[in-house]
């Protein structure tokens, strides 16, 4: 199939359940819990064979096929699952699982359930695959002909969703303590803190010197007592709203102010100035 019409929630359109999940799915890029305490799995108390699934959610893409998008699952109270009798000789590993189950694709239900996926009893075991359509939560050493599941059994497998939604950059710094101060090309973008007890001059140099593209922002915090002075190098013209124009000043200690390039060596400074 190619390009999906009429799009999701078009008026007076009919449209597939399917073509909601994958709408989902620009938001909800891979499997995985949504808040990081949802669907933990612990020992039950008093122990026994079973354990107890956290409440919360999670997301599931769907793999039965391709193009089935994400299914939105949500436990609203902590589940008990029981876990079968152990085997009186060799230890396994099971796994616990959150499985949507989507008679559209395969089989006969319609609905999200919790399995305990028993592995195969050996003298060195390993864990069985999750079943398509599902998130693992953990894995569950059961010993042989052990009684009870401790919490040092349960191993946590879950991870945390992924979002095709663009995350927003932390804003990195430029920690400066001397008196004067000439800007890089690496200050793009970042905070430049400059602390100092003496009066301090910050100075943006031409762009044939270093070549910000036009738009870059630099932010300029006064951390110290110092005064701090903004101007440009020989050639280069800065704006403000300040008393010196084209040499504001950060008007008191901790005072900030952003250096934006208009157009080539023309700078605005906007910000607590005087």
């Amino acid at each position: 199939m190619a390009l999906r019409t009429p799009p999701s929630w078009l008026q007076n359109g009919s449209h597939p359940a399917e073509n909601d999940r994958l709408s989902m799915q620009a938001i909800f890029a891979t499997t995985g819990i949504i808040g990081s305490s949802s669907l933990a799995v612990s020992a039950n108390s008093p122990a026994g064979m079973s354990v107890v699934v956290a409440s919360g959610w999670a997301a599931i893409v769907g793999t039965t096929q391709a193009n089935m998008g994400v299914y939105t699952v949500y436990n609203d109270a902590s589940t008990t699952l029981t876990i079968t009798t152990a085997d009186p000789t060799n230890p396994r590993i099971d796994r616990i699982v959150a499985t949507v189950q989507d008679a559209y694709y395969s089989g006969a239900y319609n609905d999200v359930i919790f399995q305990v996926v028993a592995g195969t009893p050996a003298g060195s075991p390993t864990a069985p695959a999750t079943p398509a359509n599902s998130i693992s939560l953990a894995t569950v050493a059961v010993g042989a002909a052990v009684t009870q599941i401790n919490s040092g059994n349960i191993t946590d497998t879950r991870t945390a969703v992924t979002t095709n939604l663009p995350a927003l950059p932390n804003t990195a710094t430029n920690a400066q303590t001397g008196t004067t101060y000439t800007t890089v090309l690496s200050d793009s973008a970042k905070l430049v803190t400059l602390s100092n007890a003496s009066p301090v001059t910050v100075t943006i140099p031409l762009n044939s010197s270093v070549a910000y593209p036009v738009g870059t922002e630099i932010t300029f915090a006064r951390y110290g007592v110092g005064t701090v002075t903004i101007q440009g190098a020989g050639g280069v013209t800065l704006v403000s709203t300040a008393a010196t124009a084209a040499q504001p000043t950060l008007r008191a200690q901790y005072s900030s102010a952003t250096a934006i390039q208009t157009s080539t060596d023309n700078w605005l400074v906007v910000g607590d100035i005087a």
